[in-house]
């Protein structure tokens, strides 16, 4: 009986590891994911309250950046006048709350400040969006 035990015990404890390894780790692809990721959409902006968040922001965008209708006329970032051009709402929103998903040709990652999105509420980000594609 005592050897009947023993056996079960070994039995049980060999299908118990067996049973805890073996798994492999997947790594999500666009092959396997089913849906829509969610992005953050773009509410409709002031351009003019836009117009004071540009100037505003912490540090500036004008600080960096070319544009036009704000005046400014940096050179450390691109020229928004140019590459802003042909863009969407989403994809001027993207930029800036996440801005090396994309990364303009001539330009390094890790340059533009990564806290917009979390330094400016909604509304603020709507309106320099706006300000950004409306001007």
């Amino acid at each position: 009986m005592r050897r009947s035990l023993a056996l079960a015990l070994v039995t049980t404890l060999v299908l118990l590891a067996a049973a805890c390894g073996g798994s492999s780790n997947e790594t999500a692809t666009p092959e396997t994911v089913e849906g829509e990721i969610p992005q953050q959409t773009v509410a409709e902006g002031d351009p003019a309250a836009g117009k004071e968040v540009y100037s505003a922001a912490n540090p500036a965008c004008g600080s960096c950046h070319t544009f036009s209708p704000a005046g400014s006329s940096a050179e450390v970032g691109p020229n928004l006048d140019e590459s802003l051009a042909g863009t969407d709402k989403q994809q001027v929103l993207e930029a800036i709350v996440n801005p090396d998903a994309e990364i303009a040709e001539g330009y390094q990652p890790g340059i533009m400040p990564k806290t917009y999105g979390e330094e400016l509420d909604d509304k603020q980000l709507a309106d320099l969006v706006a300000f950004l594609t409306e001007s």
